[in-house]
């Protein structure tokens, strides 16, 4: 990587869009102070919604004013669609992520060929519980449990026909979980807003559960002493996902190879962990600033994407039909 340090430090310069709850304002600055102190190369960071990101990335892409290097998003919604559709994604080029044995979740298990989407931690809930609300002896111990009608209207659940947390859970969950019970669960849930919405209405008492909630505002609350703890279902913890890639024809094209390529390395991901508070990807990463309610178990059944499901047609025949269940089927 010597000559591409050399030719990043020439440029002097990365750009990140980061879509909300990928990289938090901690680790944004932790990582920039580093990549400063060690490479002497400035990082910009844009927080944008999925959507926004999108736009942004293909008006650039477009009109070939490129501003963005690397992207920070979800698999499967907005912006991974529509870049990936129009070709404005190229391969991750990071000799560090094909480091064998090192890894918890391998950041290319959705994108194992084309390696142009990556995650970028092991971000994975289970089910939401005000602890005032739900009694031990009462807590869901699978999605199953839901169903019972004593839960009818006390679960919150962020609409999965557009990109956050819901989507991510039904495009994961659906296979297991079937048609069937999806169209079941419709009839129980209140659909919120936001990722935020999941943990916030939770907390303060205004539903009593949620599904798929926001991993950050999670760890915020839980800080705080809110009333609330995550519980694993049987059928497995919803591994969302967080990740990005390498935009195409990016303005810093060394810079953000030398950053992708530090960021998968041991140091880098001790760094980005510890002051995002999440767990790493890799294993050789210690878990011990992380919510022990939290913290990754070796042989924990997931709840992941499933590979077939991972284009952006199936994407978007997810999303019509999560449609169809959640909100026209009401």
């Amino acid at each position: 990587m010597g000559e591409i340090q050399a030719a990043a430090g020439k440029e002097g310069k990365l750009a990140i869009y980061n879509s909300a709850a990928h990289a938090s304002l901690e680790a944004q600055k932790a990582i920039s102070d580093r990549i400063m102190a060690r490479f002497g190369i400035s990082v910009e960071w844009t927080t944008l919604s999925a959507p926004d990101m999108a736009q942004r990335i293909g008006i650039e892409q477009r009109t070939k004013q490129h501003v963005v290097d690397v992207a920070l998003f979800g698999f499967g919604g907005a912006t991974y669609i529509q870049a990936k559709l129009n070709g404005h994604l190229q391969p991750v080029l990071a000799p560090s992520t094909l480091e064998k044995g090192v890894w918890r979740v391998d950041p290319a298990v959705l994108a194992p060929g084309d390696r142009d989407w990556l995650y970028i931690k092991v971000p994975f809930t289970g089910i939401l519980v005000n602890t005032n609300l739900v009694k031990p002896e009462k807590e869901p111990k699978s999605y199953q449990d839901l169903l019972n009608p004593e839960w009818t209207g006390k679960i919150a659940l962020q609409t999965p026909a557009i990109g956050g947390t819901g989507s991510g859970w039904f495009d994961a969950a659906y296979r297991t979980l079937g048609l069937d019970y999806m169209k079941a669960l419709a009839k129980q849930v209140a659909l919120v807003r936001t990722a935020f919405d999941t943990v916030d209405t939770v907390a303060r008492g205004q539903y009593a559960i949620s599904i798929a909630p926001s991993d950050i505002r999670l760890r915020e609350l839980l800080k705080q002493g809110a009333p609330i703890k995550v519980v694993y279902p049987r059928e497995g913890a919803h591994l969302s996902t967080q990740g990005g890639g390498f935009v195409a024809n990016a303005p810093h094209p060394n810079a953000a190879k030398l950053f992708l390529d530090w960021f998968y390395t041991k140091e880098g991901q001790t760094i980005f962990s510890a002051a995002d508070q999440t767990v790493s990807v890799r294993k050789d990463v210690p878990q011990d600033h992380v919510d022990p309610n939290l913290r990754y178990e070796e042989g924990r059944r997931l709840l992941v994407l499933n590979p077939e499901d991972a284009t952006p047609e199936k994407s978007r025949q997810l999303r019509i039909l999560a449609r169809q269940i959640f909100e026209e089927g009401n």
